[in-house]
This record gives C-alpha cells, sequence and structure tokens, in this order.
C-alpha cells in the first residue's frame, strides 16, 4: 500500500495503491481523471465521507513520516494502511470520497459534506488552524460566510466576521483563472473601500496559511491597540516597532510577541477582531500563525479605517509602515502606479513542503482606495510566489473603483 498526496488545482489528498484497479497511478505515474481508488481499510463497513482537504489536513497533523498505526488512529472511521508518501498530480477538480468496503469513490455533488474539527499539532509547522464549514452546491451562504472556492459541486464557506459590503464576485473569477495557471495554494482577499466591495478567494484544499514575516504587522496592531487613545508606544517598543517593520528584524518581533503577551495574548486579540480562521503559533513560533486572506482584511481594516484604533494609533502604524525598506517593497506595489500610497507588510518562509509568500498592504491614491491580503504556500521558489502576488495585486489594481469616475 502507498498514500498518494494527490495535488492539482483544487487540491486534496486521496488514497491510491500502487499496482491496484484499473487506472491505478502505480509508482507516482498518471492515473485516470475520476477513476475510482481501491484501498485496503483497516476497519471496514460502513459509508463514511472523507474529503480530499480534511484527509490532508490529518496527515498534515499525524506527521507524515508518521508510522501507520498513527495515521490509521488520525484516519478513523476508515483506518487505511500507509507505509510511505508518495505524490502526483490530477485534473483540477477533485470531488469528496466516500469509503466503502475498502473501495473510494466520489460523493454526489448533493451531499454534505461534514463539518471538521480543528486539526492537531504538526511538528514543523506548530497548530492548524480550525477548517471552515461547508455547504453543498446550491445552497446560499449565511450571514457573515463567505464562499470561497468549489470543488466538485462542494463549496468551501469560511466564517469572516471580517469582510464586510457585498461580494466582486467579477474579481474573484479573475483571481481565479489568473491562479489556475500559478503554482502552489493561495488565499486571497481584498476590501474596496471606494466601492464598498469585498472579494475573497481561498484554495479550499489547504486549511490555514502561514504568515510568516506579515505577521508582524498584527503584532503592531494589537501592541497598538493595548496602548489605548493615545496610541503611542514606549521608546522601547517604538525601536523595536521600527526595526521589526522597516527590516522584518526576526529577534524584535520576538521580543515584541512576547511583550504583547505571547500566542495567548494574540489568540484573544484575533478573536476580538472576529478572526475565527486565525490561531497564533505555538511556542513563540510567531511566523507559523495560521490565517487566510480574508481573516486579515480585519487587521488592515483596523489600520486602514476609523473603527478598531484611535487616529493616533493608525498614524503610528501607518508612519512605521511608510519605512519598509525598498529591497522589501515588492508584492502589493505589483501593477500600481508610482505616486501611490502602498503600506505594506510582506512575509517570505522557505519550507519543506515549498516557499510560504505573503503580503499585507493598504492602497490608496489617484482616487482608489483597498486594502488587501495574500497568503501563498507551497510554491517551488521565492520570486514564484513573488510574482503570484504581483500579479493578483495588478488584477485588483485594474478592478478597484476609482473616486474620480465614479458617478
Amino acid at each position: 500500500m502507498v498514500l498518494l498526496a494527490v495535488t492539482g488545482v483544487a487540491g486534496g489528498v486521496m488514497y491510491w495503491p500502487t499496482g491496484e484497479a484499473s487506472g491505478s497511478a502505480g509508482l507516482g505515474g498518471p492515473m485516470a481523471a475520476g477513476a475510482p481508488a481501491t484501498v485496503s481499510a483497516v476497519r471496514a463497513g460502513g459509508l463514511g465521507t472523507i474529503s480530499p482537504a480534511l484527509v490532508r489536513r490529518r496527515v498534515e497533523a499525524a506527521g507524515a513520516d508518521a508510522p501507520s498505526s498513527v495515521l490509521g488512529t488520525a484516519l478513523g472511521p476508515a483506518a487505511i494502511a500507509v507505509p510511505r508518501l508518495r505524490t502526483v498530480t490530477v485534473a483540477p477538480s477533485i470531488p469528496s470520497y466516500a469509503l466503502a468496503d475498502g473501495v473510494a469513490r466520489p460523493v454526489s455533488a448533493t451531499s454534505p459534506e461534514p463539518a471538521t474539527a480543528t486539526a492537531g499539532t504538526t511538528a514543523a509547522a506548530g497548530t492548524t488552524a480550525a477548517a471552515g464549514t461547508t455547504a453543498t452546491a446550491g445552497t446560499t451562504a449565511t450571514a457573515g460566510t463567505v464562499a470561497t472556492g468549489q470543488a466538485g459541486g462542494l463549496a468551501t464557506v469560511e466564517p469572516v466576521a471580517a469582510v464586510r459590503g457585498a461580494a466582486s464576485s467579477g474579481l474573484a473569477a479573475r483571481w481565479r483563472g489568473y491562479l489556475a495557471g500559478r503554482p502552489g495554494h493561495v488565499s486571497v482577499a481584498m476590501y474596496d473601500a471606494v466601492a464598498g466591495t469585498t472579494a475573497v478567494y481561498t484554495d479550499p484544499a489547504v486549511a490555514g496559511y502561514e504568515t510568516a514575516s506579515s505577521v508582524k504587522l498584527d503584532i503592531l496592531t494589537a501592541l497598538v491597540q493595548r496602548a489605548g487613545a493615545a496610541g503611542r508606544l514606549t521608546a522601547r517598543e517604538q525601536a523595536l516597532a521600527r526595526r521589526m517593520i522597516s527590516v522584518s528584524d526576526n529577534a524584535a518581533a520576538s521580543a515584541l510577541w512576547a511583550d504583547v503577551g505571547g500566542a495567548p495574548a494574540m489568540n484573544a486579540f484575533f478573536a476580538r477582531l472576529g478572526m475565527h480562521a486565525t490561531t497564533a503559533g505555538p511556542g513563540g513560533k510567531w511566523g507559523l500563525t495560521r490565517t487566510t486572506g480574508a481573516d486579515q482584511l480585519a487587521v488592515l481594516r483596523a489600520i486602514a479605517y476609523p473603527g478598531t484604533l484611535s487616529a493616533a494609533g493608525r498614524a503610528t502604524v501607518s508612519g512605521l509602515l511608510r519605512t519598509v525598506i525598498p529591497a522589501q517593497r515588492w508584492g502589493l506595489t505589483g501593477g500600481v502606479p508610482a505616486g501611490v500610497a502602498v503600506e505594506l507588510k510582506n512575509g517570505w518562509l522557505p519550507r519543506t513542503s515549498g516557499w510560504v509568500i505573503t503580503s499585507l498592504a493598504h492602497v490608496h491614491g489617484a482616487g482608489r482606495d483597498y486594502i488587501m491580503a495574500v497568503y501563498t504556500k507551497n510554491g517551488p521558489s521565492m520570486q514564484a510566489g513573488v510574482t503570484t502576488v504581483q500579479g493578483l495585486s495588478a488584477l485588483a489594481w485594474k478592478a478597484a473603483r476609482s473616486s474620480t469616475s465614479a458617478g
């Protein structure tokens, strides 16, 4: 038996044994899209639905190198013998799969996918964020949720308190089209203050995106909120914040992470802002905080517009963002004309699964005013991730409404 991690535009994981069943992937070879996968269930009987995303989360939580007994426990109710991991690429549309009598078959598009629980901890990436709920095809997301993608007829719905205003389906569709030709996984969101619309797209195959150094903006925002109406940091905090933001100094970030109260305090901060898909990195590993683009709009809204921080507090944050050195001013500057203000913080992190590239920004000028968050992971290189972010940025700039032309 071989565990095959099946990836594509829609992402996801399913099981496929070596040399069994028509269309078998064999040892990493191609397989026919939609062909059933014959598997050997340790415990047979019953029909249990396991979505690709849910399997992926549970395998990552147990650890890809864990023994079969550990993976089997993590994957209940259908425990699978999985001695080793292989990866293949399949067609982009991957439905959920049901295991019955040792055979995995696609679930009907009208069958609901079960709600998923918070994934466990991983050895390398810390805790994973709670998985979003799902809605069957043809249903409408309730208030406070945003439809973020669709695979196999099941639309992923992400609860996001930070997202306000009408949905911008046109921009989200253009993002999806662009990302179809880009490597890795992406979560992206934008709020257009002029149009009052929000566009969101999150790859449903991924449960949480590492923030890398972009979380330094979250740390700064939490510190400034704690400072109250005055919005002023102490001399020590100001000096550390300047280094943390302008040159992305990690030691300064660690010091301020501790000052603000570490993961418990940051999780409380995220909860106050309604960021239910965000979980602080454990053990001081702030760069492994998990989030989504839509959740991070809450932080950007706090620093860009009145409501959460005082005017003095917002000025403190925006002033520090303007000190980011030129070498780190990539990402959401893509496609934005010279002379337009882009107050941003980026992050980058090489991992064994690929590069994490992130970018947060408030873009305003030439009649436009919007906030945008992009998270990418599993990219083949840093440059590939930067290029993806800059392409999304260019599409957002073109789509943003200008107050000078609004009727």
